[in-house]
């Protein structure tokens, strides 16, 4: 069986918080597991061959959107796949997190190519057209809620279906002691004293950086103990507080210390999030999490003693609320390392998702 790997996003890659990064490392370890790698990825090799979707065109006839897609957005990954289907016989073919590439190859399988085609699918919910979804084998899901809203979506639904999840590198991501974090603080230049709270996504609506932001003045001014943690992202009123930090982006190999030195983590996602990745990075440092009631989110924090769910993401008195008694639960906290060791652990997600794939 010969695998090919489809992604319209280049691969490998260490961006935080992202599949990208998960699906790189399982590179890493099994670098024979995929026989190819379609992407735009500028390292040209036998294996990695370089292909990218073409945009839109403009008022182009929706009747012809099949061929639009073949011979034109999809036409780098079609032609790579046509050569390669020309030396195998038995072929299965992953496609990363993209409907447009998974419509593209559904087609040629409608169109006598005959292939075993699996969507791994990185968000929460999502709609197959039964016209071409008809030909997809298998989806990978990241909770057993996204796959059961899915299904509830659609009409019919008749992939098979695995529920992988996803995984962090406990050896990366895991508590400290207090000994270790207030030294980690000195090394980083934050008070040793002062508790953190940590927000970390890049600044979409969606992601609720407004709300965590407005919420961050309202705690600020409750407690004189407190400052705050902000990764991914920049805003100009940090300057105007001293208490205010604003990380910027890192990589995700530096990312750890900074989740291990803080002590409240808030997920302030406003949609219907798929899993919340940089969720169970802060938990497994310690933290106490405090997220959206939304998506796949509650599946994530199942049975974790430090979580905190916001029925009401949009209401910035909820997150005060739920803020409030994350801090009263603080002072009876300390983080269980064996546990955490085993919450959403990478080498347990890379056995899943391999047992998924063959």
């Amino acid at each position: 069986m010969v695998r090919i790997l489809v992604s319209n996003i280049g691969l490998p890659n260490e961006s935080i918080g992202s599949w990208t990064n998960r699906i790189s490392k399982f590179f890493l370890n099994f670098p024979d597991f995929f026989d190819f790698i379609l992407s735009p990825n500028g390292n040209f090799s036998e294996k990695n061959i370089y292909c990218k979707k073409k945009k839109w065109i403009p008022f182009f006839p929706k009747r012809w959107r099949e061929k639009e897609l073949i011979h034109y957005r999809a036409s780098q990954f079609v032609r790579s796949f046509k050569e390669i289907y020309r030396s195998h016989s038995e072929i299965s073919v992953l496609v990363m997190d993209d409907l447009l590439l998974l419509e593209s190859f559904a087609i040629l399988k409608g169109n006598s190519y005959s292939f075993e085609l699996i969507f791994s699918f990185h968000g929460h919910s999502f709609h197959l057209p039964s016209t071409w979804g008809k030909h997809v084998d298998k989806v990978l899901f990241l909770t057993k809620s996204g796959y059961l809203e899915t299904f509830r979506l659609n009409d019919e639904f008749c992939p098979m279906v695995s529920v992988v999840g996803n995984g962090v590198d406990s050896n990366l991501f895991f508590p400290i002691s207090s000994f270790q974090k207030k030294q980690m603080k000195a090394e980083l230049g934050f008070s040793q004293n002062s508790k953190y709270l940590v927000w970390m996504s890049n600044n979409r609506p969606k992601k609720g950086f407004h709300i965590f932001i407005n919420l961050s003045k309202r705690l600020l001014k409750k407690y004189s103990d407190l400052e705050i943690l902000v990764i991914g992202t920049s805003f100009d009123d940090f300057s105007m507080n001293n208490r205010m930090h604003s990380i910027g982006k890192i990589p995700n190999s530096e990312l750890a210390k900074y989740l291990q030195i803080s002590d409240f983590y808030a997920f302030t996602s406003l949609w219907q999030e798929g899993f919340g990745l940089s969720l169970v990075e802060a938990a497994k440092c310690g933290n106490i999490v405090i997220a959206s009631n939304v998506g796949g989110i509650p599946d994530v924090i199942k049975g974790l003693p430090s979580a905190i769910l916001v029925d009401l993401p949009n209401s910035l008195e909820s997150w005060e609320k739920a803020f409030d008694f994350a801090w009263e639960k603080y002072i009876d906290f300390s983080p269980n390392p064996s546990e955490l060791q085993l919450f959403h652990d990478y080498k347990s997600w890379e056995l899943r998702y391999m047992a998924a794939l063959v």
